[in-house]
């Protein structure tokens, strides 16, 4: 049987390519497995690279910043016109949400 090799919150933040903190909050939320040892976490590598894998960006998905505003603005313009209410000028964001949300009961 071979043993976990296990890496501190540190080592599994430098092989990452993210932050010490970011490492800790996967931990805390459940999305890291780890084990804590006296007052600091031990990460098994399996589950750090299985992590990993699931937080990279989509590499057929390569939009600018400029096109991925568009595409934002695009669907919020198709999520307005399939409001169940037309929006009030004026109405905020929260306004819109609740008037649509009483409207769907």
């Amino acid at each position: 049987m071979v043993a976990a090799q296990e890496l501190t919150v540190r080592e599994a933040a430098r092989m990452a390519g993210r932050s010490e903190e970011t490492i800790r909050r996967w931990i805390w939320s459940g999305r890291l497995p780890a084990a804590k040892k006296g007052t600091s976490y031990r990460i098994d590598v399996v589950h750090l690279q299985e992590v990993i894998v699931e937080t990279q960006p989509d590499p057929h998905h390569q939009a600018s910043a400029s096109n991925s505003m568009l595409e934002w603005l695009d669907s919020v313009a198709e999520w307005k016109a399939g409001l169940a209410i037309k929006p009030r000028p004026g109405a905020s964001a929260a306004d819109l949400i609740i008037e649509d949300r009483h409207a769907r009961r």
